[in-house]
This record gives structure tokens, C-alpha cells and sequence, in this order.
């Protein structure tokens, strides 16, 4: 039996189709067979420009645990907690085989990965908040790389096994290497750091009073950053609002007057929800002096408006920022095609032939019944 397609079945659709049309699943940075420093990005990748040199991203070392050992703590899955100053390592170094916090400083803040020769990340999830779950996890390469995502923050802290003195082998120091990006389009931006390993290393002084923060202590710096941080720049919430008005109001409205707003082909009684007297009333008004062609036209050609002025504000941006890449996401590429089959639909209308008068169709039934 087939279905009837009902109003809310044909928005519902709709929806669906806008939904797919602006979804964007953010992207990763690198694949995720790149594990170590030198597969780091190299150029241009993803939509974001060649990787430079950033000397403001910075690395701190301290301890994981008040007594130097590998028990893990229980605010560790809060990224932004507060690091005692009595935990911070002074010096380049680590303890083989110790529990540490290594600390990314980077404050044109970014999504990022970070790599290491040696020892291995704990996993907190990509957004280092003990969430791990189905597509969350941050720690591949068996730990030797980690993924952040969502969390932007000018001190983003990792926990990190460091390697005990089998592990080392011949090897006296272990590097790290972040690379990032500020958004989407911006360009990489790379630092990398050297710690080396002293057995001797003494832990925090038992007791200190600095040993340990405070109750629901944060990070200074990161509270300070997402107290000033407002949200989305001017210009992609201007996209965000003309693709919204486009294609979530204007085009659906303009498909539904078409589709519902004139008299069912054949004069026939159409959907079954016109037995509602409001139904008809609102059938019979829009299909009066050919109102649904105007409201469908009308919706149709502003909403594709927008969208096309949505598209040049983001390409304008991108062109302003500098080191990003025009369509080089699939957000981006799926949006263009859009675009371009919604323009492809008034065309279509404007040079396809004009449908057969009544006479015509009447003239070739009779034609078709006598050669019958």
C-alpha cells in the first residue's frame, strides 16, 4: 500500500535533508597512523595551511600524584584543574617510570594533537574530561599520541605514564610535539620540547602546603580565557543565520505552498486532511489568484538568497583570515552542491515547456480512445 505524502512528512524530509546539508564532523587533524614527530603535518592538509614554527606554545612538566608515585588522583579528569606549584618540575626532566602532567601552553588557544617518542598518555577522552565513550576516545597509537577536541583552553593538561629504563633503552630524553590549528581554516602551527629522564628526581615535599589545591581549584589562566571568550566570530554566525533562514524556513515553506497550496491535479478531493474545514479553507486561499506560485516563488528565491550570500560571507572570511582553504572540508563541499542543486531547480522551471492547456490534454485522451 502506498503512503500518502502528508505535509509533516514532506518537512520532516526536508528537515533531514538541511540537517545533512549542514553537518560537519570536525575534523581530525592527521590520520591516525601518524605517531611520532616526524609524521607530524608537513603542508597544506584538511583545509588548514602549511604547518610553521609557533615559539609561544610551551611545555611544563610536574607531578601526577603529592608523592611522586603512579596512583592516579581524583580530579584528574577535570582539565581544568589547578597544578600545585609544589607538583611543578623546575627543570626539563622527568622520573622513568612516575605518573607526570605534562602541560601544553599555547594561547592562541586550538584543537590539537601531541605526539611523544616515549611513555604513553592516560586516556580522559578528546575532551579531557573523563568521557572516553564511542568516538570520544583522545589516546591512539597506543599512547602515544593524543587527540584533543571542544576543549580550548590556553593550558591543556595531559597525565602521562612516563617509560621506566627498559623502555628508554639507549635513549636519555623523551620529545613531545603539538601541532594545531585555531580553527577550521587557520593555518598549523607546531612546537615541540625535549625532557630528559633523572632517576633522582626528587618528588613534591610531603606536607608542603602547596601540595595540594584546594577543593574545586582552577586554572586561573583558563578560568580568566572562558570568562573573555564569547563565541563564534561575527561573520560565521551571520552564515550560520542566512543558511538557517534559507534552507530551515524560507526554501521549505516555499516547497510546501507548492506542493499543497494548488488544487490536486484532476480536481480531485487530495489529501485526506482535507476533510478538516481549516484545511480547505487555507487550500482554497492559496490556490485563489494563484497564490501558492507567488508565496513558492517568492520563499524560493529569497531563500536561495540567503544561502548564496551565506556562502560569499564564509568565502570572504576565509579570504581575510589567509592560510585556509576554500571547500577543502566536507561541510563546505556539501554545502556548495546544495547551493547548486537549489539554484538548478528555478532554471529548470524557467525552461522547461509550458504545461499542456486543458483543450490539449482533452484532444489527446480523444485521440488516444479513437485509435483505441
Amino acid at each position: 500500500i502506498a503512503r500518502r505524502m502528508t505535509p509533516s512528512r514532506v518537512l520532516a524530509a526536508i528537515a533531514l535533508v538541511s540537517a545533512l546539508a549542514v553537518a560537519e564532523a570536525h575534523p581530525e587533524l592527521y590520520s591516525s597512523n601518524r605517531c611520532t614527530a616526524e609524521q607530524h603535518p608537513t603542508s597544506r592538509e584538511k583545509g588548514h595551511g602549511a604547518p610553521t614554527l609557533d615559539a609561544s606554545i610551551g611545555f611544563t612538566m610536574a607531578w601526577a600524584a603529592p608523592d611522586g608515585g603512579v596512583a592516579a588522583q581524583s580530579n584528574e579528569h577535570d582539565p581544568d584543574r589547578c597544578i600545585p606549584a609544589g607538583w611543578e618540575i623546575a627543570t626539563a626532566e622527568f622520573k622513568p617510570g612516575a605518573r607526570h602532567t605534562l602541560t601544553v601552553v599555547n594561547p592562541d588557544v586550538g584543537e590539537m594533537m601531541v605526539t611523544c617518542s616515549h611513555g604513553s598518555f592516560v586516556e580522559f577522552g578528546k575532551e579531557l574530561n573523563g568521557d572516553a565513550g564511542y568516538r570520544r576516545t583522545g589516546v591512539q597509537c597506543d599512547g602515544k599520541r593524543y587527540n584533543t577536541h571542544s576543549f580550548m583552553n590556553p593550558n591543556t593538561r595531559f597525565v602521562w605514564n612516563a617509560p621506566d629504563a627498559s623502555e628508554l633503552g639507549a635513549d636519555t630524553s623523551v620529545v613531545f610535539k603539538v601541532t594545531t590549528a585555531s580553527d577550521r581554516r587557520g593555518a598549523f602551527r607546531n612546537n615541540q620540547a625535549t625532557f630528559a629522564a633523572n632517576a633522582s628526581l626528587p618528588p613534591p615535599a610531603p606536607g608542603a602546603a602547596s601540595a595540594t589545591p584546594p577543593p574545586g581549584s582552577c586554572d586561573e589562566t583558563n578560568a580568566a580565557h572562558s570568562v573573555a571568550e564569547t563565541g563564534v566570530s561575527s561573520a560565521v554566525a551571520a552564515h550560520g543565520w542566512f543558511m538557517t533562514l534559507a534552507w530551515g524556513v524560507l526554501v521549505p515553506l516555499g516547497v510546501w505552498s507548492a506542493r499543497y497550496g494548488k488544487a490536486p491535479p484532476g480536481g480531485g478531493a487530495g489529501d485526506a486532511d482535507d476533510d478538516a474545514k481549516a484545511w480547505r479553507r487555507l487550500r482554497a486561499w492559496l490556490g485563489a489568484d494563484g497564490r501558492w506560485f507567488k508565496i513558492h516563488r517568492a520563499c524560493t528565491s529569497l531563500g536561495l538568497s540567503f544561502a548564496f550570500l551565506g556562502l560569499l560571507i564564509m568565502y570572504s572570511e576565509v579570504e581575510r583570515d589567509g592560510g585556509g582553504e576554500h571547500f577543502g572540508s566536507a561541510h563546505s563541499a556539501l554545502g556548495v552542491a546544495t547551493l547548486v542543486l537549489g539554484i538548478a531547480q528555478p532554471l529548470g522551471a524557467y525552461f522547461r515547456p509550458d504545461a499542456p492547456s486543458a483543450a490539449a490534454r482533452n484532444a489527446g485522451v480523444g485521440k488516444t480512445m479513437a485509435a483505441a
